[in-house]
């Protein structure tokens, strides 16, 4: 199916940051996650804060759980090493001053199944397709082909050549829906995607003959920014803390403006701010951003 690449109706961007190691919340993040797991296969650990001092000696405690099962509450916050299942370790810096309700999330990829088809392979989860740029995951397959190209929004990978069983591992290489935080809405966005040809005629041949090179994008948005900060300090503040990709949604029909219409789907870094405000205009801040990697393409729901 085509897609247009200049919006045309409804929402017509998201903007979310991935906040450092999964947090969701408003208070103290010092959490880091240690060793990875040792399951089998796919495991998403949740933190979560569900005491202010409320534990021995009078520090912070946590609850967690894994794969959505029963939680383990009230663990005091020891500020060494702590293990949760398979061997899955976190760290808290500090043992008080964090805030009641706030979370971590962390998707841990152990040789997850895909779906292979000649010289590609796609995770077979669909919950687990979102991976992590800024801790790729590594791709195997017995055969031996190496992944030459990955889709970080879809899951998707393409190899050297025909592939037989391709599994997927990586400690923090996928991300849950619930790591992602939407921190503003773009308009006026467009974006330019492009397909170099590599010149590939042949002596005595009458017509010029080309293969595809590299591909890239570019594009620019105005931001109208949720909550209080702008899209400069959402962004910075990702950066500072290692997450250099963000995720956009560019919507080209999204007739019940609930963004779940047609939309591209983007890795990107940002490369430039803009104010420029006129007299009685709106005051936006202009983004212009370049794509990491493939794009994906997602129809009205």
């Amino acid at each position: 199916m085509a897609f247009n690449t200049v919006p045309v109706h409804g929402k017509l961007g998201a903007l979310y940051v991935l906040h450092p190691n999964g947090f969701v919340g408003s208070g103290l993040n010092d959490l880091t996650w240690g060793t990875g797991s040792t399951a089998a296969d796919l495991t998403l650990y949740e933190v979560v804060i569900d005491s202010e001092l409320g534990g021995t000696a009078g520090v912070d405690t946590f609850k967690w759980r894994v794969n959505g099962g029963a939680w383990t509450a009230g663990v005091d916050i020891t500020g060494a090493a702590q293990t949760l299942a398979d061997g899955q370790q976190i760290t808290f810096a500090a043992t008080t001053g964090h805030t009641d309700t706030d979370q971590w999330i962390a998707g841990n990829l152990k040789d997850e199944p895909t779906s292979e088809s000649a010289a590609t392979a796609q995770i077979t989860d669909t919950t687990a397709r979102m991976l992590n740029p800024n801790r790729p995951p590594t791709w195997t397959d017995d055969g031996g082909e190496t992944a030459t190209l990955v889709n970080y929004t879809n899951g998707h990978a393409t190899f050297t050549d025909t592939v037989g069983n391709v599994i997927v591992t990586g400690t923090l290489g996928y991300i849950p829906a619930a790591a992602l935080v939407q921190v503003g809405y773009l308009t006026d966005w467009s974006a330019t995607l492009t397909l170099e040809m590599a010149d590939a005629s042949k002596m005595g041949s009458q017509w010029k003959e080309a293969i595809p090179g590299q591909a890239g994008g570019t594009g620019t948005a105005s931001g109208y920014f949720i909550a209080s900060q702008t899209a400069y300090d959402a962004l910075a503040s990702a950066l500072a803390a290692g997450n250099r990709y963000y995720v956009l949604q560019l919507f080209t029909w999204d007739a019940a403006q609930d963004q779940t219409g047609d939309h591209l789907t983007a890795w990107v870094t940002f490369d430039h701010f803009d104010l420029a405000p006129t007299i009685n205009a709106v005051v936006k801040e202009t983004l212009t951003f370049t794509i990491t990697g493939p794009v994906s393409w997602t129809a009205d729901a």
